[in-house]
C-alpha cells in the first residue's frame, strides 16, 4: 500500500501540478487523455504552440475578482484605474477566448437592396461594405415605424435579418438586424480579410455588430444614446463580445448564452453537469480562439471568467435570461456572475443596470416582452418597477442574522494533520458517537419524519402507475417541454440521447417506474424485462452540482451512470437534489422556512428516506444494504449519509471532496466555505472560516465511521477543486480505523490521471470493484 501511493505520489509532481509543469508534458497528457478534436489538433501541429505556463497564472476556483489586477492588485477608485483593469481584461480575452480583433475600418459604401412600405412601417434591406478595397460586406435590414420624423427612435439589433421585428416595432424601436448568424454569416470572410487577427468565428460576427452601428449613425430617425442588441444561445455569447467590444451600445439582452457567454466556465462542464471547456471546443470548434482548449479541466487558471465578459459592459446595461430548467445554462451560476460582475456596476455608479430574468421551460424558453419591459426601464422610456427575482438568493450573513447562531470556537481546539484518529478500537468507539453527534450539529435540526406503515410505501400496481411510467420514462416518450415536471428526465433523454450520455444499446434495455418518497419523486431504471418479484442489487445515483437537470447531464458523450450500473444489472434510483432540477425552487426561501437546519441535511434525511421506499419495493434487494454512487455534491453527502445510516452497504464517491481543514483560501480551490458560503449547504461550518484547522471533523472521519463497509473514493490527480495528496492523506489515516476493524481492503483509493469527470473506463473500473465487494 505505501508503496502504490508513493508511485502515485510522484505521478502528481510530473501531472498534478500545474504549476510546476512543464508544458510539452502537459500538452503529451492532452493529446493522451482528451477525447479527440481534429480542428484543434491541426492548429496545433500547424503552430506548434504550447500552453501556457500555468505557474505564471493565478490559481483559483472562485470567479476571478473584477476589482483586482492579475496581479493582485486591488482596483483603485477612480476612472483611470477601472480603465486601465478594464484595458487588462480585454487582453485577456483576445489572448486566451475570442482571438485579436482588427481596428474597426470605415464604411466605404451603402447599397440599397429594396424598400417595402407596410402598414405602419418601413422596410430597406441595405448592404454595407466596408475594410480594405471594399472587400468587407454586411447584409442589414431595418424596420422603421410610422413615427413623427422629428423623434428619435431606439434600435435593437439582431444577429438575423427578422430580428424581434413586430415586437420592437410595435415599442417605437427601430428593428436592425443583419447576417451574423450560422444560417447567414457575413462575417465569414473576415478571417481572409484579416489575416493577421485571429479572432474566432462567434467574435467575428460580434465584431461586425460595429459596422452595423456605424450605418445606424448615418441614419436620421436613430437615437444612438439607444442602441441595444440580443442574441440567444450561441447568439448570445456574441451579443456579449458585442457589447464589451463597442461601447457605443448601450444595452444587451443575452439569452441562454451557457458558457462562453454569462454562465461561468468554472461552475459549469463536468462538475456542473453542463457543457464546459473540453466539450465546446471539441463539438464547436470555431466558435472560441483554440488557445481555450489547452483550459480544459484546468479553468481555474483561465485568467477571465463571465464576470469579467459583463464586467466589460459595465456601466452600460445587461439582462441575463434564461430558463429554469435550461439544459444549457445554470442559474446558480449565472447568479454568482451578476453578483461579481455588480461590484462594478456600483462601483461606477450604475447599480441598477444589471439585470436577471429568469423564465419557465427548457432551452428556447423566452419571454422577448419581459425583456422589452426591462430595456424600455433602462432606456428612461418606462418607470415601471424592475424587480430581479433571484433562485438561489442564499446570503451567509444574511442566514446569520436571520438565525441568530454563533459557535464558541474555543471549545473547539486545533486538530493536528498528523495526529491518528485513534490509537485502539475502544478508543475508536468512544470517539465515534461524538463526531457522529458533532455531524449531526453541523448538518443542523432534523425536520420532523413520518415513518409510514409498508403498506403505504408499496409502488403502484401496474394498473394504477401513471402514463409516464414505467417504461416511458427511460425511453423518453412522455416528454413534453413546457413543463418543468414530471417529465424533465424523460424530455432529456428524448431531446438529447448521445448528448446526454444515453445511448443505445444500453438504452434500449432499461426500463424505468416512478418512486414516491417524503414528497420527492424519484425513478427507478432497472433491466428491461425483468420479472416482478426478482432481488436486484441496489444503488442511488447521488447527482453532482447539476443544477438545471438535476440527475441528467448534458454535453456528455460519456454512457450516463444509470445506464453503466442497470447494465451490470443493478437497479438504480435516481431523484433531484433540493435545489436542483425540478427541485430548483427549494432552494430560494429554504433557510427563510428552516434556519436552522441545511440543505444538506435536507438531502441526507431525503436518502433515508429513499432507502425506506427502497426497502418496500418488490425489485430491490436491500436486504443486505443499499449502495451509494456519488459525483461531486453526491460523493460528499453519499459519505456523510453513510456515517450516519448503517443500512448504506458502501459508498462510491467520485471527486466528492477535499479535506476541510487543508482547504483553505491560499490553496486556490472553492475553500472549506464552499459548504457554507458558495453554495449554502452547511452554513454552520461557516463559523470555523479561517479557523479550519479547528473543524469539529472532517472526511477522514467520514470514511472512518463507515467502516467495516466498502468505500470506494475516486479522486483524480487532476482535479482542479481538490489536492490529490491532501485526498490520499484522508484515506490513509481513516484506513487505520478499517485495520483496527479487520476490514482493511475495504477502503480503497483510486486515482486516475484524468481532471475531475466521470469516464466510462472510470465507470467500468467501479463497477469491477463493486461486484466484487457486493
Amino acid at each position: 500500500m505505501k508503496q502504490k501511493l508513493f508511485i502515485l505520489l510522484v505521478c502528481i509532481v510530473a501531472l498534478g501540478d500545474l504549476a510546476g509543469q512543464n508544458p510539452l508534458d502537459y500538452l503529451k497528457w492532452m493529446q493522451h487523455t482528451l477525447p479527440e478534436s481534429p480542428e484543434w489538433t491541426a492548429w496545433q501541429q500547424a503552430g506548434g504552440e504550447l500552453p501556457p505556463d500555468f505557474g505564471q497564472l493565478p490559481k483559483s476556483n472562485l470567479l476571478p475578482d473584477p476589482l483586482r489586477y492579475l496581479d493582485g492588485r486591488p482596483v483603485g477608485n477612480t476612472p483611470a484605474e477601472w480603465r486601465a483593469r478594464r484595458n487588462e481584461i480585454w487582453k485577456l480575452f483576445e489572448k486566451y477566448v475570442t482571438g485579436t480583433f482588427p481596428p474597426k475600418p470605415s464604411v466605404t459604401q451603402i447599397v440599397l437592396l429594396g424598400e417595402t412600405k407596410g402598414d405602419g412601417y418601413t422596410m430597406q434591406n441595405v448592404q454595407v461594405t466596408f475594410g480594405p478595397q471594399g472587400k468587407g460586406s454586411v447584409r442589414i435590414r431595418t424596420i422603421i415605424p410610422d413615427r413623427p420624423p422629428q423623434e428619435k427612435l431606439p434600435v435593437m439589433i439582431s444577429p438575423n435579418l427578422a430580428g424581434w421585428g413586430a415586437t420592437v416595432v410595435r415599442r417605437g424601436y427601430i428593428s436592425a438586424g443583419y447576417a451574423g448568424n450560422d444560417a447567414m454569416d457575413d462575417a465569414a470572410p473576415l478571417k481572409d480579410i484579416y489575416p493577421e487577427y485571429d479572432f474566432a468565428v462567434l467574435p467575428r460576427r460580434a465584431w461586425l455588430a460595429q459596422i452595423v452601428v456605424d450605418y445606424l449613425a448615418t441614419l436620421p430617425r436613430v437615437d444612438m444614446e439607444r442602441i441595444a442588441i440580443n442574441g440567444y444561445s450561441r447568439d448570445g455569447k456574441m451579443a456579449m463580445i458585442a457589447a464589451a467590444l463597442d461601447e457605443r451600445i448601450a444595452a444587451v439582452i443575452a439569452g441562454s448564452t451557457g458558457v462562453g457567454g454569462i454562465v461561468p466556465w468554472r461552475f459549469s462542464g463536468e462538475r456542473g453537469g453542463g457543457e464546459g471547456i473540453e466539450t465546446t471546443t471539441r463539438s464547436f470548434p470555431t466558435w472560441f480562439h483554440p488557445r481555450l482548449r489547452f483550459f480544459s479541466g484546468a479553468e481555474d487558471r483561465l485568467p477571465v471568467d463571465a464576470n469579467l465578459l459583463a464586467a466589460l459592459v459595465a456601466p452600460r446595461a445587461a439582462l441575463f435570461q434564461w430558463g429554469y430548467a435550461d439544459q444549457v445554462a445554470n442559474g446558480w451560476a449565472m447568479e454568482q456572475a451578476y453578483a461579481s460582475a455588480q461590484k462594478v456596476y456600483e462601483r461606477l455608479g450604475q447599480p441598477d443596470r444589471l439585470g436577471l430574468l429568469a423564465v419557465a421551460g427548457f432551452h428556447g424558453s423566452n419571454d422577448v416582452e419581459a425583456c422589452m419591459d426591462w430595456l424600455e426601464r433602462q432606456f428612461g422610456r418606462s418607470k415601471k418597477e424592475w424587480v430581479n427575482r433571484f433562485i438561489f438568493p442564499y446570503d451567509f450573513g444574511q442566514w446569520q442574522a436571520d438565525a441568530g447562531e454563533t459557535t464558541d470556537l474555543g471549545a473547539y481546539p486545533p486538530q493536528p494533520a498528523a495526529t491518528p484518529l485513534a490509537a485502539s478500537l475502544a478508543e475508536w468507539d468512544g470517539k465515534a458517537g461524538r463526531l457522529r453527534s458533532e455531524i449531526r450539529r453541523m448538518l443542523g435540526d432534523t425536520p420532523l419524519k413520518l415513518v409510514l406503515p409498508p403498506s403505504d410505501r408499496r409502488p403502484f400496481p401496474a394498473s394504477r402507475r401513471p402514463a409516464y411510467g414505467p417504461v416511458e420514462i427511460a425511453k423518453g416518450q412522455a416528454g413534453n417541454p413546457g413543463q418543468l415536471a414530471p417529465d424533465v428526465p424523460s424530455w432529456v433523454i428524448a431531446a438529447g440521447g448521445a448528448s446526454y450520455g444515453w445511448t443505445s444499446p444500453e438504452k434500449d434495455n432499461v426500463a424505468s417506474r416512478r418512486i414516491f418518497f417524503d414528497g420527492v419523486t424519484g425513478d427507478l431504471y432497472y433491466p428491461a424485462g425483468t420479472p416482478e418479484g426478482t432481488k436486484l442489487p441496489t444503488v442511488i445515483w447521488l447527482h453532482g452540482y447539476h443544477y438545471p437537470l438535476g440527475y441528467m447531464w448534458v454535453y456528455r458523450r460519456d454512457l450516463h451512470p444509470i445506464l453503466a450500473l442497470t447494465k451490470a444489472g443493478y437497479a438504480v434510483l435516481a431523484y433531484d437534489q433540493s435545489g436542483f432540477g425540478t427541485r430548483w425552487s427549494e432552494a430560494a426561501h429554504f433557510y427563510d422556512r428552516f434556519p436552522h437546519s441545511s440543505r444538506m441535511g435536507k438531502m441526507v434525511e431525503d436518502l433515508s428516506s429513499a432507502i425506506d421506499a427502497l426497502q418496500a419495493d418488490t425489485l430491490t434487494d436491500t436486504g443486505s444494504g443499499v449502495w451509494v454512487f456519488g459525483f461531486t455534491l453526491g460523493g460528499s453527502l453519499g459519505l456523510y449519509a453513510a456515517a450516519l445510516d448503517e443500512r448504506i452497504a458502501g459508498v462510491v464517491s467520485i471527486a466528492g471532496f477535499t479535506p476541510m481543514r487543508t482547504d483553505t483560501p491560499e490553496r486556490g480551490m472553492s475553500g472549506m466555505t464552499r459548504y457554507s458560503h458558495l453554495y449554502g449547504l452547511m452554513p454552520r461550518l461557516g463559523f470555523f472560516a479561517g479557523h479550519e484547522s479547528q473543524l469539529p471533523y472532517d472526511y477522514d472521519d467520514l470514511m472512518a465511521l463507515i467502516a467495516p463497509r466498502p468505500v470506494l473514493i475516486v479522486q483524480p490527480l487532476n482535479d482542479r477543486d481538490a489536492h490529490a495528496g491532501d485526498v490520499r492523506s484522508a484515506v490513509e489515516r481513516a484506513q487505520e480505523i478499517f485495520v483496527l476493524k479487520q476490514a482493511a481492503g475495504k477502503l480503497e483509493l483510486h486515482e486516475p490521471d484524468d481532471y475531475g469527470r466521470l469516464t466510462n473506463d472510470m465507470q467500468d473500473k467501479i463497477i469491477e470493484w463493486m461486484k466484487k465487494h457486493k
